[in-house]
């Protein structure tokens, strides 16, 4: 079903509004999104509409994604790029067929490229556009374990067990900036809003490091790195938050802005405190 005629019919239907639609095509054009995926962003029509229309339209089960936990081998039999350009995602296998949610089960083309890829049967399911691209940014957009990155940290190349005193602003840039910093960092920061968290704690002490998040109210412990990432992981994101990384004594305060997939941005306010321990 092409974009015109979705939004046809869901005017039909008396969904949306003709004006609805304009402005949905104009922000379509602008951000160079599907027509669904703008309806919803705009707030004109709810994620599950869409899809409960799209099921009666084209006769074949609706699929709510965000119940369901897509696991890394059905990840692995489609990649993202094929699954964007199709806008599908692989959400389930049984025995020698894949259960595929799709925004267009007319798309022939992608269940023949999803049956080369797989060389399995296609089983199809509808969900909207919006909440397809979102499962794709959640399923192939995890983080990589907290595990993983710490393996690649060279004790030789991390300060540990300096005094503050004599710490050298330049090798905390260079340590900050390092490949394993930035990962770790980008994970913590994706994993919260994961998670739904309101608040990132980063707690140094005098013998270990603790990262929390608060969710629904609550301080949960997330992890624990060693404490000789202490002064990298805090100078990474002070340099993030446009701080000044050789004030030690006083409060600071920044933002980091982190783009995420399909033009969207998530904000951080960010609060540097000087405790006993760094």
């Amino acid at each position: 079903m092409s974009t015109h005629r979705l939004g046809e019919l869901l005017v039909r239907e008396k969904l949306i509004s003709l004006q609805q639609l304009r402005q949905a095509q104009e922000e379509q054009r602008r951000s160079g999104t599907k027509l669904g995926y703008a309806l919803a962003k705009l707030g004109f029509v709810s994620d599950g509409e869409i899809t409960n229309f799209l099921s009666s339209q084209y006769r074949v089960p609706a699929i709510d994604l965000s119940a369901i936990e897509i696991d890394d081998e059905l990840a692995k039999l489609a990649s993202r790029e094929v699954c964007e350009r199709h806008i599908i995602v692989p959400v389930a296998r049984t025995g020698s067929a894949v259960t595929v949610a799709m925004a267009d089960p007319t798309n022939l083309n992608a269940i023949d490229d999803i049956k080369f890829l797989t060389g399995f049967n296609v089983d199809v399911v509808v969900a909207s556009e919006a909440a397809i691209f979102e499962a794709i940014e959640r399923v192939y957009s995890a983080p990589e374990s907290y595990e993983t990155m710490l393996e690649d940290f060279d004790d030789e190349e991390v300060a540990f067990g300096l005094d503050e005193d004599d710490l050298n602003v330049h090798e905390l840039e260079k340590e900050a900036g390092g490949a394993p910093v930035v990962r770790l960092v980008n994970a913590i920061l994706l994993n919260a809003i994961q998670k739904g968290a309101s608040d990132i704690h980063v707690e140094p002490y005098e013998k270990k490091l603790r990262v929390r998040y608060r969710v629904d109210g609550v301080l949960l412990p997330e992890m624990e790195p060693p404490i000789k990432l202490k002064n990298p992981l805090v100078s990474r994101l002070k340099i993030m938050s446009q701080m000044d990384i050789a004030e030690r004594r006083l409060p600071q305060d920044g933002r980091i802005k982190l783009k995420m997939a399909r033009g969207r941005e998530m904000d951080f306010r960010v609060s540097v405190l000087p405790t006993s321990y760094g």
